[in-house]
């Protein structure tokens, strides 16, 4: 749920973003203090840590910058520590109820309500990290930061539609065209019911991510000035009840050979390295 307005975010931004360069000024011959290199930050970070360690690849450091921005991910990590482990338990039950082939939403209200907790208890420190980032980068930088955020972020969507989503998913369940074309019925009918209120909301987050990432290329960046805290219960509740909603579409149309595979593939997403939340800022 740093995914989810950071990915959310930054994810939405890449049209906004992309084209903005910083003007490179002259500058005096490097010192050991000046002198800048261009690596990847927090290499073994998780999630939206990692994503946004790796934008900072783009940005030329010094050796004080990077040291600064290193351990305030070591910090960001061991913050989200319980959001992952949270993350997974949810995962792990979730995928033991599409085995058995019936969601039970009661069952899991506890560990939504653990990924919620813990996602609130990081929130403030998350925001003022973000704030911090500001104020380690200098001006040029916050520009070829934002710019990489962007580009990496447009990437990442191209490699989704590239991969096909749920058509990817589809060929890892060795789906019919009847149990295809069932499904995508079934979750065109939901979402018509709901009134393109995904739609309004991916919109929302889009416009939000826009001015967060316009005003961090400002002087002054106050996150609660162009952004207001996320209600963590009510985004995790909603982003839940979607996945949920499309399980049980799903599942009376799969066989069981079918579910156990879907089963083992979110058990080996749980046990991932990188099940990190997406903690909304």
């Amino acid at each position: 749920m740093l995914k989810r307005t950071l990915v959310s975010l930054v994810i939405a931004l890449a049209p906004a973003a992309v084209g903005c360069a910083g003007t490179v000024s002259s500058e005096p011959p490097a010192t050991a203090e000046t002198a800048t290199t261009r690596a990847p930050v927090a290499v073994t970070a998780h999630g939206p840590v990692k994503f946004l360690g790796e934008a900072l690849g783009d940005v030329p450091l010094t050796a004080s910058q990077r040291t600064a921005l290193e351990q305030m991910a070591t910090d960001a990590e061991a913050r989200h520590a319980q959001v992952r482990a949270a993350r997974q338990d949810l995962m792990t039950t979730l995928a033991a109820q599409i085995e058995a082939g019936a969601i039970d939403r009661t069952a899991l209200q506890p560990k939504l309500a653990a990924i919620t907790a813990a996602a609130q208890a990081s929130q403030p420190a998350d925001r003022a990290a973000f704030e911090q980032l500001h104020a380690v980068l200098t001006p040029d930088q916050r520009t070829a930061f934002v710019d990489a955020v962007a580009a990496r972020a447009q990437q990442r969507k191209s490699e989704f539609m590239d991969k096909g989503g749920l058509h990817q998913i589809a060929q890892q369940l060795q789906l019919t065209d009847d149990q295809k074309a069932q499904i995508k019925a079934a979750v065109m009918q939901k979402m018509q019911a709901a009134g393109g209120k995904d739609a309004h909301d991916w919109r929302g987050a889009k416009h939000q991510g826009e001015a967060v990432m316009a005003a961090f290329k400002q002087d002054t960046f106050v996150f609660d000035q162009v952004s207001p805290p996320k209600d963590v219960g009510q985004q995790a509740g909603r982003a839940t009840d979607r996945i949920l909603g499309i399980a049980e579409i799903a599942l009376p149309i799969l066989t069981p050979a079918q579910r156990t595979l879907a089963a083992q593939k979110l058990r080996e997403r749980a046990a991932s390295a990188d099940v990190a939340g997406d903690e909304p800022l």
